[in-house]
């Protein structure tokens, strides 16, 4: 990831020109592209340099930020993606990624009954759900806020298993206000 959020920046910005195949990016354009966005986002308007611009660029393509962005040079003047569905957005988590969130979200999970974290559960729920799917190498299919006092939710893991698992399950509907069954 980028050391700093300027880098982020400049990186999306990059992206964002690079993917729009509507106009010819030449290498002065991009420079004034990622100045606009550093002035918009950072109030930075001391613009950027040719050399950050070009170093970024070869970030990129390189593996050591885990995009490897296939930008090409056309004419030896324009740049963008030689794949026009490339997008650096889209870059995959890695398996240790995925640990390592993972075992972010073992330690947030510890702060469960504070009630400043309240918000945070719902976030923690929300990556526990991504690094789920993404392990898997499957689309989330639930996402909800969860009330831990509700009757039933023991019963929510199986649902979604079987709904993951495309199995077909036997439902009997009970109203909450008829007495239980025995």
């Amino acid at each position: 990831m980028p050391a700093n959020r300027n880098a982020l920046i400049r990186y999306k910005t990059l992206d964002t020109c690079l993917r729009n195949r509507q106009h010819k990016w030449t290498l002065e354009d991009l420079i004034e592209k990622v100045s606009e966005a550093l002035y918009e986002y950072e109030g930075i308007d001391k613009g950027i340099s040719r050399r950050t611009v070009q170093a970024d660029l070869q970030l990129m393509r390189s593996d050591k930020l885990g995009y490897y962005a296939p930008i090409v040079v056309i004419d030896k003047k324009y740049y963008t993606y030689s794949d026009p569905a490339y997008s650096i957005t889209n870059t995959p988590l890695s398996d240790s990624d995925l640990a390592r969130i993972n075992e972010a979200v073992e330690v947030l999970k510890q702060f469960k009954g504070f009630s400043h974290f309240t918000a945070l559960s719902e976030v923690v729920q929300k990556l526990e759900g991504q690094v789920y799917s993404t392990a898997q190498k499957s689309v989330p299919v639930i996402d909800f806020e969860k009330n831990e006092i509700l009757k039933g939710i023991h019963l929510l893991d199986e649902l979604y298993q079987a709904v993951i698992q495309q199995r077909v399950l036997r439902v009997t509907y009970q109203s909450w206000h008829a007495t239980p069954s025995r």
